[in-house]
């Protein structure tokens, strides 16, 4: 293992759920773009696995939902597994049809969420 995986390893071992939740954003942002630039260059297989990873992780997200606190928390966790469906099909839309696009549409739902998440859950005010 080299000082980074080491180091990564070392990050996800003493991270919190919201930690952790928010590298799987962070990963699924990079990840989609990385995708996209694979795309825009013709790079079809590069293409096709960064699309591919993206897409484990938006089911990851989608399977973290937890609506069992109330029924706002119930009605936010419904909304989010819509969002997150509709970006899996955008993200397979983008990998069959090799279309930048339909990945920047995702990537357009993911952003905003990740970004909510932090000032949500990881802001010195919400801590």
């Amino acid at each position: 293992m080299n000082v980074a995986d080491h180091y990564l390893a070392e990050k996800v071992a003493t991270a919190s759920p919201a930690e952790l939740t928010a590298m799987l954003f962070d990963k699924c942002v990079v990840t989609i773009r990385r995708g996209m630039a694979h795309l825009d260059a013709g790079e079809w297989e590069a293409a096709r696995g960064r699309m591919l990873l993206a897409q484990r992780i938006v089911l990851e997200l989608r399977t973290s939902l937890d609506g069992s606190s109330g029924p706002d928390a119930k009605a936010l966790a419904g909304n989010l597994e819509k969002l997150y469906a509709w970006c899996y099909k955008r993200l397979i839309d983008a990998n069959i049809e090799r279309n930048p696009a339909a990945a920047q549409d995702a990537l357009d739902v993911i952003e905003p969420i990740r970004d909510a998440w932090r000032q949500a859950c990881l802001s010195p005010v919400a801590a």
